[in-house]
């Protein structure tokens, strides 16, 4: 390493930890366990490691901006979010920047990027990607960044996390609506899946299936629906469900996109909702509280007061060791005629 600059990548893997606890070190920023501490400076003993002392003097200005990344605006669960994080922010003389990731990762990396360039002082970054990818990029983040991926994190309670996490739980939604559907006599249930591989919609997925094998109904793949979280989608399936000749008696969506665009197919294709098939959805937009369609309320509002006041909390070292935090919400069903 003589012929080279030794970093803080270098710092962090002599250490055996991440490059944000390297930085928190040097900076004396949040809580660290003194062991890690003493492997830290040891290391940059060790490799004579000098610190940019003029990036972190830049760092200190900032932006009075925090970004929050959004997916879509399809899905209008995310305006109960805008409009929280929105009115935090502006009661604590912050404002705050949307930015709309595609639900992909390589918008999510760029929303990261953004962070790492000093655009704006915090991240509120609304994931579906889980990648060592992603992982990496924000552990070099120096500010703070609080995740929520509309569903139970499944990086909350590490230890050495430099991010807060915000926590959903669908599965028990999903299951408690598959349950509910049970419960009203219903052994033919089919499932608007969402988009494959995606650990939010896979969540979603396991807990229909354990609520089946729970109350000894024999799972149907020609009951399962993969594709996206759209509202055409929910409508395609409409139509499949319409030409089948042993109908399911019930349809949980895992979200009310697809609800909606289910309910819309029975009505052009005269399927009764519920006499024909009873219908669960999940957000509770306000669209499916005027068709009377049964959803999950998610705690969206909630979900992003909390978030935005964990970053400007963070950012006014009311809380500076933001990775302890891990924030948990639990959805409410909400039952309508459409399951009734």
């Amino acid at each position: 390493m003589a012929n080279r600059k030794i970093t803080i990548w270098d710092v962090a893997e002599k250490a055996g930890v991440a490059p944000g606890t390297v930085s928190r070190t040097l900076n004396n920023i949040g809580y660290i366990k003194e062991e890690t501490r003493l492997k830290v400076m040891e290391a940059i003993k060790e490799l004579d490691y000098i610190p940019n002392r003029a990036g972190r003097t830049l760092k200190t200005t900032r932006t009075g901006l925090i970004m929050l990344a959004i997916p879509d605006t399809a899905n209008a669960i995310f305006v109960g979010m805008i409009e929280a994080v929105n009115e935090c922010a502006k009661k604590r003389r912050h404002s705050m920047v949307l930015y709309y990731t595609e639900g992909k990762l390589e918008g999510e990396l760029k929303a990261v990027r953004m962070l790492q360039e000093n655009l704006v002082d915090g991240l509120f970054l609304v994931n579906f990607s889980y990648s060592d990818e992603l992982r990496k990029e924000i552990e070099r983040c120096d500010s703070p960044i609080v995740l929520c991926g509309m569903c139970n994190n499944p990086w909350m309670k590490e230890e050495e996390k430099t991010f807060g996490t915000l926590s959903i739980d669908v599965y028990k939604g999903i299951y408690s609506s598959t349950q509910e559907m049970i419960r009203n006599g219903h052994k033919k249930i089919a499932y608007l899946a969402g988009e494959y591989g995606t650990i939010v919609y896979k969540q979603r997925y396991d807990a229909y299936c354990q609520a089946l094998r729970d109350h000894g109904i024999e799972y149907n793949e020609d009951y399962v629906f993969w594709k996206n979280y759209t509202q055409e989608h929910g409508y395609e399936v409409g139509k499949k469900i319409y030409l089948m000749k042993d109908r399911p008696t019930a349809m949980v969506a895992s979200n009310d996109l697809q609800a909606v665009g289910f309910w819309k197919a029975c009505k052009d294709y005269h399927i009764q909702v519920p006499k024909d098939i009873a219908l669960y959805g999940m957000d509770n937009l306000e669209i499916t509280q005027m068709l009377d369609i049964s959803s999950i309320q998610m705690q969206e509002g909630m979900v992003g007061e909390a978030g935005a006041n964990l970053i400007l909390d963070c950012l006014e070292n009311k809380n500076e060791d933001i990775g302890k935090v891990d924030l948990y919400f639990r959805p409410t069903l909400i039952q309508r005629k459409s399951s009734s």
